[in-house]
């Protein structure tokens, strides 16, 4: 029998990202910091409060086994805690959302909590804007046949300018020059079209609005992959200026200060990229990375200072949506 509890701004702020993604106990007490009323004192008053949010029947709990040994508990919002974050006339998630996570997605479902969280941390230490929010296999970039849904993507505003950023968690397991449909080959190949596409209403309609620009962000274990899937991605580009993907470890972006600012990602051309970056024509001074395969070169963290036609957003009931390059339309988080 679910207990009421009066709900603070930062129960609010913690259903939010629960509503995101799940987390486990230490990334719910990493994003704390950007919760409203400020984080938690440490990580028992933080259990205390999920375990109250759990008895009123808005927060679920599993156990999995850690790495080194020893159990950790893992959260998710559940339906009654999404309908109080997001009310009860938004569209919820599909009901695997709330379940479970099964043993052969826990990995990559948790290097992504991981990536978002951190993402979120960043956005709010450099007072970046969250415009938008989409999880997992929520969007659908698609061109002609072709298909590919990011793992997230976000829409983030800083200086009056946007940046739209499609992460794929990478775990190694897909191959990168494989035909098959989820092979690295094909979702670049498919990014690469919807961008060609979007150019191209863009340019037919007169530039009538925001020049449709993301970036592809993947986040690899490891360097060699990183550098396969950039050489690959520079194989296969139309356009060899046009930066569309862009690699980095996961470690390296996860450990990062300031992930988002500063030139910690290659790209297919081997420059050195910040995910935002106001300054664009200005050239990172580190030196450019020679792709090729095999590579020994390692991705290196420190970095130096710096001398209307609507594209498809589709959601998963088929639907097709507004435009969400569009800087017209208003965005809530999801």
């Amino acid at each position: 029998m679910s207990s009421r509890v009066s709900l603070s701004p930062r129960d609010l702020s913690m259903l939010r990202l629960l509503s995101w993604t799940p987390a486990t106990t230490p990334l719910l007490q990493r994003a704390s910091v950007t919760f409203d009323e400020g984080e938690f004192a440490n990580e028992r008053r933080l259990r205390e409060r999920l375990q109250a949010l759990s008895s009123a029947g808005m927060v679920r709990a599993w156990s999995t086994a850690q790495a080194g040994g020893g159990l950790q508990n893992y959260y998710k919002v559940t339906p009654l805690g999404f309908d109080v974050c997001h009310g009860t006339d938004a569209e919820r998630p599909p009901r695997a959302f709330f379940a479970e996570v099964s043993a052969s997605l826990f990995a990559h479902t948790f290097r992504l909590a991981e990536a978002i969280v951190e993402t979120v941390r960043a956005c709010h230490s450099r007072r970046v804007t969250i415009d938008r929010f989409i999880r997992e296999n929520e969007l659908a970039f698609k061109a002609g046949d072709r298909q590919v849904q990011p793992d997230c993507f976000f829409r983030l505003t800083s200086a009056e300018r946007s940046f739209n950023l499609a992460f794929e968690i990478d775990n190694s397991m897909p191959s990168v020059d494989a035909h098959a449909t989820n092979s690295i080959r094909q979702k670049l190949m498919t990014y690469q079209a919807y961008q060609e596409m979007l150019l191209s209403q863009w340019l037919a309609a007169g530039k009538k609005w925001e020049r449709p620009r993301f970036r592809v962000v993947f986040l690899t274990r490891s360097v060699e992959r990183a550098y396969h899937i950039l050489t690959f991605a520079a194989e296969t580009t139309p356009n060899k200026s046009r930066r569309l993907v862009y690699a980095a470890t996961q470690e390296s972006y996860v450990t990062d200060d300031r992930p988002l600012h500063t030139p910690i990602f290659l790209d297919h051309l081997g420059n050195w990229q910040s995910l935002i970056d106001l300054h664009p024509t200005a050239v990172y001074t580190k030196a450019p990375v020679r792709l090729t395969r095999p590579v020994d070169s390692p991705l290196v963290l420190v970095c130096q200072p710096r001398s209307k036609i609507e594209p498809l957003w589709r959601s998963r009931t088929g639907h097709h949506l507004h435009n969400i390059f569009s800087p017209q339309i208003p965005f809530t988080c999801s």
